[in-house]
């Protein structure tokens, strides 16, 4: 009996064990991920895999990314923690860098119970400007010069807010050497007073292309007034009569980013290289060193 006491045990320690979840050697970059999702072939295949489980692809990746332990975050810590300035105490930054750590587990045991591997990002930086429609989208500079940056935010998020007083700054310093493109992404998408600051912007390009970055200081500051309906006073762009083309604009650039695997903002592409979360004066000129085209 004893015998028979210990081989029940043994067998139900067995079948109680913790099931182990596939961990790369090495993490992909969130630019592997985001090139990678914008294959139209794979995203097939990772819908299909996700029906066949009685889910959508956004419910699989959400039930994954509550199966990430924090030690599996942390067993990849300190080589991603080399990506922050030294001197970093900001909490924000060290949050966004542990969720991104996060979220490229999550893709990689995704693609892992796939069978895909990482689609290897061309140098080229037309590349992605090929698949984008910037026809319509606010931009400045020189589209020749030595940096090409694409920028997807919302002019009600705190983070992008952050950061355009860095961007300005940079862009009027070397307005010659930088072509920049602000492609749309709405945090609130289902209502037409979400839409509406960025729905402005595209009307006030539209009618003064040159004084864009001062539009979107008052945009960045003013943006739940314009959400809430009080006019402004630009002139041929007022929240009560605006075109709805420019809306319309606006979902097209949100469908487009969605596409690409574009999830939070800001998110920037700056010569074929993304950058996720918010960015100050430091690592601006990092990216920018980094990124230059000789």
């Amino acid at each position: 009996m004893p015998i028979l006491s210990f081989l029940i045990f043994l067998f139900s320690c067995q079948n109680t064990a913790t099931e182990e979840f596939f961990l790369p050697d090495i993490l992909p970059t969130e630019e592997e991920v985001k090139y990678s999702l914008s294959s139209d072939e794979y995203l097939v295949r990772l819908r299909a895999i996700a029906k066949s489980k009685q889910l959508t692809l956004e419910e699989w990746k959400e039930g994954e990314r509550a199966k990430v332990k924090e030690s599996e975050i942390s067993h990849y810590w300190q080589s991603e923690r080399k990506k922050l300035p030294l001197e970093i105490s900001n909490t924000d930054a060290i949050d966004r860098m542990r969720d991104s750590i996060r979220i490229r587990i999550v893709w990689s045991r995704i693609f892992h119970e796939a069978g895909l591997s990482w689609k290897v990002i061309p140098s080229k930086v037309g590349n992605l400007l090929s698949k984008l429609d910037i026809k319509h989208s606010p931009k400045i500079g020189n589209p020749k010069g030595k940096w090409v940056i694409i920028e997807w935010s919302d002019f009600l998020c705190h983070f992008c807010k952050q950061t355009f007083p860095f961007t300005k700054k940079l862009l009027l310093k070397r307005v010659d050497q930088i072509y920049y493109i602000h492609k749309d992404f709405p945090l609130d998408d289902e209502s037409e007073e979400g839409i509406l600051p960025l729905a402005m912007a595209r009307c006030l390009w539209e009618n003064e292309p040159t004084n864009i970055l001062n539009h979107m200081d008052i945009l960045y500051s003013d943006s739940k007034k314009i959400k809430s309906g009080t006019d402004l006073g630009f002139k041929n762009c007022s929240a009560d009569d605006l075109n709805s083309r420019f809306k319309d604009l606006v979902r097209v650039d949100h469908k487009e980013a969605q596409k690409l695997g574009v999830t939070s903002i800001p998110t920037f592409w700056v010569n074929g290289r993304w950058i996720v979360g918010s960015l100050n004066q430091e690592t601006w000129e990092k990216v920018f060193r980094e990124t230059e085209r000789r």
